[in-house]
């Protein structure tokens, strides 16, 4: 659906000029990346962050933009309807290839000078925003990260400046290893395929499926077997001891419309096959939805890792925007809300004598709603929102937690 212009008068709040000039413009470059300047000199230079906030929008992903911005718009009528005036914003572009840190000055020592908060693209390269965190004595919110590249922030992070905003997918599978627990499904053997990206997923699966008890049965040294229905030898080998282990599901780490989901499911229908184990998808929700039913049970992925107040989320996005949001739009939610947290209060200072203006989150408190947070924001005190898209639980260097859902499609 399009944006809805300046002149929709379906709600009482003014749209922001920027986000006019945002439906309008034509993307040649491809990033997204939001740097908040709270307190921030100006900078200078035609390419060169010169305002408060600048909003890149990679081409090729418009429904991930549209999503984005709905989330931050909605994020912004809460924050006015608490009496507070969300943080400006204006536009600028960078390549996939270009470096972030070139789109700010430097001073005469040739030191980059950096706003204090900078928030991260979606699909942002965590090494480029480490080292700008570094050079530039800023502090960086990642507001879209979610994928196996969180289980190195630690590594990426020492001085506790990258700050992830989303659960991580963990907590996805760990969803999906419980629901085979608590179906009975407690041996299972994982496949994954070599050559889709639903192959990082296996090993996390399987750690944690092992942690809440499960076996991972396997006829290698290796708990996931990697291949794929050409390799002849290694697929007699699988198709035999699927028959000889028995396991209560099959985990696929794989596309369900590729060639070994393809392969597997026309062997378990096939007349010379054993018993029907149960398949559990290692997929995201929107993929899952592609997924069929079988003369056998099938558990999927059908809501991704979200925080306690989702529900209400769902519920005001909906109603102003007509369909349900995903976790993209959850973040621009709450990109616009930790914003306009961390410039209605002064910034707190950090055990190394700099201002940090996300050290404000207090992760141990208890959730409080924005429009107390922001009264405890413009008495200089601490406060942790009532998350929706994650706990809200935002500490340097870790990702939040969030509840997932799952759903069992019966055999047919």
């Amino acid at each position: 659906m399009a944006l809805p212009s300046e002149a929709d008068t379906t709600d009482n709040t003014q749209r922001p000029s920027w986000f006019t000039r945002l439906s309008c413009l034509r993307w040649r470059t491809a990033l997204f990346v939001v740097a908040s300047v709270v307190g921030c000199q100006a900078m200078a230079a035609s390419r060169q962050i010169s305002a408060p906030v600048v909003l890149l929008i990679p081409e090729g992903l418009e429904s991930a933009r549209q999503s984005f911005l709905q989330g931050l718009v909605l994020g912004d009528q809460a924050v006015r309807a608490c009496g507070a005036e969300p943080v400006a914003m204006v536009i600028q572009s960078l390549g996939w290839d270009d470096d972030p840190i070139a789109l700010f000055p430097r001073d005469a020592d040739n030191q980059p000078v950096l706003p204090p908060l900078v928030v991260a693209p979606y699909a942002a390269d965590l090494r480029s925003f480490s080292r700008l965190a570094q050079d530039g004595d800023a502090r960086v919110l990642l507001g879209h990260q979610r994928g196996p590249s969180l289980d190195s922030l630690s590594g990426l992070d020492e001085q506790g400046r990258l700050l992830p905003l989303l659960p991580s997918r963990r907590d996805d599978l760990r969803a999906l290893a419980q629901a085979a627990i608590d179906r009975g499904w407690t041996r299972v053997m994982v496949v994954s395929d070599p050559t889709a990206l639903e192959g990082d997923f296996a090993q996390p699966f399987v750690e944690l499926f092992e942690g809440l008890g499960g076996t991972v049965l396997s006829y290698t040294q290796d708990d996931v077997q990697s291949m794929t229905p050409g390799d002849r030898e290694r697929w007699a080998l699988l198709t035999k001891d699927l028959d000889w282990l028995g396991p209560d599901a099959l985990v696929l780490a794989a596309p369900p419309d590729g060639d070994l989901a393809v392969a597997l499911r026309e062997r378990q229908i096939g007349p010379l096959s054993g018993r029907d184990p149960g398949w559990i998808w290692l997929l995201s929700s929107p993929q899952a939805s592609a997924v069929s039913a079988q003369p056998w049970p099938q558990i999927v992925l059908s809501q991704p890792a979200h925080g306690p107040n989702w529900n209400g989320f769902t519920k005001a996005f909906s109603q102003r925007w007509g369909y349900a949001p995903d976790l993209i739009a959850a973040a621009g939610f709450e990109t616009s809300r930790v914003l306009a947290l961390s410039s209605v209060g002064p910034s707190p200072l950090a055990s190394d004598g700099t201002r940090d203006p996300l050290a404000w989150v207090a992760p141990s408190a208890q959730p409080v709603s924005l429009c107390r947070a922001i009264a405890l924001r413009r008495e200089g005190e601490s406060a942790r929102l009532e998350g929706v898209a994650s706990d809200f639980a935002l500490r340097p260097g870790r990702a939040p937690t969030g509840v997932a859902e799952t759903r069992l499609i019966p055999a047919q």
